[in-house]
């Protein structure tokens, strides 16, 4: 039996995240460096609440985590842009969150470092398990069609806003005659039947349930702007890393062998989707699954920077260079 180290989850409201961008927000969380053989170094994890993070649940339930003495306690968010503020604030010791939050993060100063990464785009422009955009309106049949129409994405001047625009410039549609709607996307399916929304970039399992309700996929996703390559990771600050270099490393080795173990296993990474969602029966058996290759190759994440830089959210495809400088 795997041992299990326990994990503790709690939503992170927009309050919250308002609160740690206040003076502490260059604080380190510092905690003991070093677990004693009895104890357990508790470490608290921001995650978003979709299928990229399956492999966390995953390796503190075959003990990964326990094996190397961390005890993990999770808090979920709508989007990266709220996790990273949270990590750098010292509330949370590591997050999840998409590359491009990242990279506008460390463009405006902030010390963060990428220690693996966390999911990677499908081959698939209409099947993408992390970001497919998906319609329920007949009257849009192609992404001409989406024109002065409102599209529902978790965070602006994310991922998904420069997967919907690269997506779109390159079938010659100009995306600033989308109107762009901030939405959570556990709530992206009831605002496409309700009629909120016209279109909606959703992740698993929601892409699945919104599909199970009539949507349909258009050509726009993580895999139409870069097919197969890594779009989102896990992280930490420079101060994290370089007080407690021991856990960041036990931490860091126990996500890469969760992630590993997520690619080898993927029916049990589909069961381990009720760990922290409550979905109806039979959704995990039909989801997509994203990459979980951790390994950070400078050359695939050079697009998304270039990319990220073009549209205007970073000053330079350059600020690559300090995420992964750690």
């Amino acid at each position: 039996m795997p041992r299990r180290s326990r994990a503790r989850s709690v939503v992170l409201t927009p309050l919250a995240v308002l609160a740690l961008l206040g003076p502490t927000a260059c604080g380190d969380g510092a905690q003991p460096d070093a677990a004693s053989p009895e104890e357990l170094t508790e470490v608290t994890v921001g995650i978003i609440p979709i299928i990229d993070v399956a492999p966390l649940y995953l390796g503190i339930e075959q003990g990964f985590f326990a094996d190397r003495g961390i005890e993990v306690s999770t808090q979920q968010a709508q989007g990266g842009a709220a996790i990273v503020p949270a990590v750098v604030a010292g509330e949370y010791q590591f997050g999840f969150s998409n590359i491009v939050s990242m990279l506008i993060a460390r463009d405006r100063g902030l010390p963060l470092d990428l220690v693996a990464i966390g999911a990677r785009a499908s081959e698939d422009v209409l099947d993408d398990g992390s970001g497919q955009m998906m319609a329920t309106d007949a009257s849009i049949g192609t992404v001409e069609d989406l024109v002065g129409r409102r599209v529902a994405i978790n965070t602006l001047a994310g991922i998904t806003e420069v997967a919907v625009r690269a997506s779109l410039d390159a079938q010659g549609v100009d995306a600033d005659q989308v109107q762009f709607v901030e939405i959570a996307i556990p709530d992206m399916p009831s605002a496409l039947t309700g009629g909120q929304v016209d279109a909606a970039v959703m992740a698993e399992p929601f892409t699945t349930l919104a599909a199970r309700d009539g949507a349909r996929p258009l050509p726009v996703s993580y895999a139409a702007m870069n097919a197969g390559a890594p779009f989102a990771g896990w992280f930490t600050t420079e101060t994290q890393a370089q007080e407690q270099p021991e856990v960041t490393q036990r931490f860091t080795e126990a996500l890469e062998e969760s992630l590993r173990y997520a690619t080898d296993n993927p029916d049990e990474a589909r069961a381990a989707l009720d760990e922290y969602l409550d979905l109806p029966d039979g959704i995990g058996e039909e989801v997509t699954l994203p990459g979980w290759d951790p390994t950070i190759d400078e050359d695939q994440l050079r697009r998304l920077a270039e990319l990220t830089a073009e549209y205007g959210f970073i000053s330079s495809p350059d600020v690559l260079d300090d995420l992964l400088a750690g």
